[in-house]
């Protein structure tokens, strides 16, 4: 994947790995699968760790900045507006922040428990000090559990986290991109065969099923937000 954060000196890809994961696929039921969803996290986290060592590096400096320096990676999601979509939750209500902390918390710990397991079996980044690490403002705000963890083992990673935008992916995958709303439900194309009116995968299922009732107030788009 490719990075859009840099570094200084360097060339922004290449400096951390990134990850992400499509939380729409996650949603049965009509609410997300926590204890699947914590699961990723944890074999993402390890994936990515594993990739610094296996991947070829254009520059010596990434390579020295990454295997004996930070080990930084990204896990993200993406098709966050298509799983509320699925649990029938309007992107920005109070119901739809309520089930978006919970998920990312679950995201949150499940990535840093898998980091401190890696360095507890293959060591800490190299640049880790556990005291400073913990003094970190985020760091300060995990659970005690984990921070215990942190400063008995340290940590294999010195950045776990990031929100990419995700737009080739999330199209590749079917979702909507990144943490954003879905930007329109249809639009119409137009080719050499002239002009067609495409529908979003969700919306046109539904629409399909329910073709005379009012559209809910969880199908709204992203012209529909202050």
């Amino acid at each position: 994947c490719v990075n859009p954060c840099g570094e200084e000196g360097l060339p922004a890809w290449g400096v951390c790995n990134l990850c992400s994961i499509n939380l729409a696929a996650l949603v049965g039921s009509g609410e997300v699968d926590y204890k699947e969803l914590a699961k990723i996290a944890k074999v993402a986290v390890r994936f990515q760790d594993d990739i610094i060592d296996a991947d070829s590096y254009v520059f010596p400096q990434i390579r020295e900045t990454q295997q004996n320096g930070e080990r930084r990676i990204g896990l993200g999601t993406m098709g966050l507006g298509d799983a509320l979509i699925k649990m029938k939750l309007r992107y920005g209500s109070d119901a739809s922040l309520t089930v978006i902390d919970k998920i990312y918390k679950t995201i949150r710990d499940a990535a840093y428990e898998s980091s401190i397991e890696i360095a507890k079996e293959k060591g800490a980044f190299p640049k880790c000090e556990p005291k400073k690490h913990l003094k970190g403002y985020f760091i300060k705000k995990l659970p005690k559990k984990i921070r215990d963890g942190i400063k008995k083992w340290g940590i294999r990673n010195s950045v776990l986290l990031q929100q990419a935008p995700t737009g080739s992916t999330s199209l590749l995958s079917g979702v909507s991109s990144g943490i954003e709303p879905v930007y329109e439900f249809s639009f119409i194309r137009r080719d050499r065969l002239g002009a067609h009116t495409l529908y979003h995968p969700l919306f046109e299922e539904w629409k399909n099923a329910h073709p005379n009732d009012p559209i809910p107030e969880y199908f709204v788009s992203a012209n529909d937000l202050t």
